[in-house]
């Protein structure tokens, strides 16, 4: 018999006691370790009462599913908290005892669909001939688009739920769009194709499993390098059934995908070289970051913030106060 959710983080009250199931998002680190766990609606840092060994958490680890019991939700600078007695109140279970969709952030299923829909019009708008058989190649493979709606577009970052990769394909995939209705010099079926399979690398770096763990290639290769190789060997199979596909712009497309983080210090192997290139880097850039603070003050007035929220800063290396208005938003 599977163990029920019985109640969203979103609707925990503080005063309340709860003894639920959750998915353990991570492990935070610290002179008294805690843990993040969610379920579909939001994320909640677990404390504990007694002083304990930083070993008597090593029976859990990110992607586990956990019961909590004898909880009681707390509130400490205005930061809701499940609060326990020792990590002796908690229990590991197996993900198959569980319905893993009530536990895991994800975009709704209507949404996702759209997005799908979203994704195949772009493809079908494209008028070079060789980029649209590519993309076709690609997204009306079920398998492979299946896997990309199920994958985030980071662990921890921007656009980390199930759906979020295929949102934040779109989103650049629109800004590229944008970009390329004001600079008329820019070739926009190589900017929208280089936006749609920028990413595509993600669909094999996640497991696609509901649960935001990566596999064994994604671990070593990164989604960069698979998505390099996704595209290539579709590009080998159009040439296999007698169907020209210039050199030249494979090694475009290819380039794009290289490139797109922008920086070798930023896991790039490649910087952008050409102008479709760096539109996409930055297209990319501007997604991750809009999104990333989006879902920072989304958490932040969750937990009851007020005018300013604390975020960590990627380039600064340091927390900083980000203004929400009045109230929060």
């Amino acid at each position: 018999m599977r163990i029920s959710k019985k109640k969203l983080i979103t609707e925990l009250e503080v005063g309340e006691k709860i003894d639920d199931v959750f998915l353990v998002r991570k492990i935070i680190s610290g002179e008294k370790p805690s843990l993040l766990v969610c379920d579909r609606s939001g994320e909640m840092r677990v404390v504990f009462r007694e002083d304990y060994d930083r070993s008597a958490l090593d029976f859990i680890k990110p992607g586990d599913v956990i019961i909590l019991k004898d909880g009681l939700i707390s509130e400490h600078n205005g930061e809701k908290l499940i609060l326990l007695e020792s990590p002796r109140s908690m229990e590991r279970v197996e993900k198959e005892e569980v319905k893993l969709e009530d536990l895991v952030p994800s975009l709704d299923k209507e949404t996702i669909e759209r997005l799908k829909k979203d994704l195949m019009n772009y493809v079908k708008g494209i008028k070079n001939d060789h980029l649209k058989i590519l993309l076709e190649e690609v997204f009306l493979d079920k398998d492979l688009v299946e896997r990309l709606a199920k994958t985030p577009s980071s662990m921890d970052h921007h656009h980390n739920y199930v759906g979020g990769n295929l949102e934040h394909t779109l989103s650049v995939a629109r800004i590229c769009d944008f970009i390329s209705k004001i600079y008329k010099d820019l070739d926009r079926d190589l900017l929208i194709a280089g936006a749609l399979l920028h990413d595509i690398g993600k669909s094999l770096e996640y497991e696609p499993n509901m649960v935001q763990e990566k596999t064994k290639e994604g671990i070593l290769l990164g989604h960069i390098h698979l998505g390099e190789r996704i595209v290539r060997e579709k590009i080998s199979k159009i040439r296999s059934r007698g169907v020209e596909f210039p050199e030249e712009l494979e090694m475009l497309i290819i380039h794009m995908i290289l490139s797109h983080h922008g920086k070798r210090e930023w896991g790039s192997p490649e910087i952008p070289k050409t102008l479709e290139a760096l539109v996409l880097h930055y297209a990319d850039l501007l997604d991750a970051h809009i999104k990333y603070h989006v879902q920072k003050v989304e958490e932040g007035v969750k937990v009851g913030e007020r005018e300013w929220i604390p975020i960590w800063d990627h380039d600064l290396k340091k927390k900083k106060r980000f203004y929400i208005g009045e109230g929060g938003r």
